[in-house]
């Protein structure tokens, strides 16, 4: 079987597979060669099983791309796609061009997610400073992948626009998030605490936000 070895600092060895199907073994940086192959095939009914799994999601991903949109994620649900002018996002309805694949339309969904995310994500999060006793310099929003948001040293905030994919409790647990790293700028326990003190449940709804990124890979809009 193939596979990608990405070596680091790591002690231990772990196994993962990507969207495509790939195994990734990640590794020690002097970990053997031959024993990282004995653990693959120690690992081997867990790696078909998985690598099956990804490879029937990149199948269907493909097949989704290769169509055009009967609806798009937002705000935790999916939202119904029309074709009536003027193309954008309107009463919760997503206009878009007629008989376009959604891979053929993604540039222009990208730009619309974060107009919209400009819309309601920044008037959202200063809202929540004010509201909560935070001072912060600005709100942005960008084009992270594999962030859904950050804070700087300034205490300005970065905000991905493929948050508002998300359901609005969920948005609101990365708002504070980044809120509270203007008190912390790490994740100590102070840190955790200060998040807990305004979202109890915040382990929840992190956990919860695996599931958004999974839908956003589905639909292409991970990219």
């Amino acid at each position: 079987m193939e596979y990608e070895i990405i070596r680091s600092s790591r002690k231990t060895l772990a196994l993962t597979i990507d969207k495509d199907g790939k195994l990734i073994v990640r590794a020690p940086c002097r970990f053997p060669e031959s024993r990282i192959e004995e653990f693959i095939k120690e690992k081997s009914d867990w790696i078909e099983k998985h690598s099956a799994a990804a490879s029937k999601r990149s199948e269907q991903r493909n097949e989704r791309l290769s169509l055009p949109p009967k609806e798009l994620p937002l705000w935790g649900k999916l939202s119904p796609v029309s074709h009536k002018k003027p193309y954008g996002y309107i009463d919760g309805v997503v206009h878009l061009p007629e008989n376009m694949s959604l891979e053929a339309l993604l540039p222009y969904l990208r730009k619309l997610y974060a107009a919209i995310a400009k819309e309601t994500l920044i008037p959202r999060t200063y809202a929540a400073a004010e509201r909560m006793g935070f001072e912060i310099t600005a709100v942005r929003i960008n084009s992270a992948k594999t962030r859904w948001g950050s804070c700087s040293a300034q205490r300005s905030i970065n905000l991905s626009r493929m948050l508002i994919a998300a359901d609005p409790k969920l948005i609101d647990y990365v708002i504070v998030h980044e809120l509270c790293h203007t008190v912390h700028m790490d994740h100590s326990p102070a840190f955790w605490k200060l998040v807990e003190r305004y979202i109890p449940d915040f382990r929840e709804r992190r956990e919860a936000l695996k599931d958004v990124q999974k839908v956003l890979s589905e639909y292409g809009l991970d990219q």
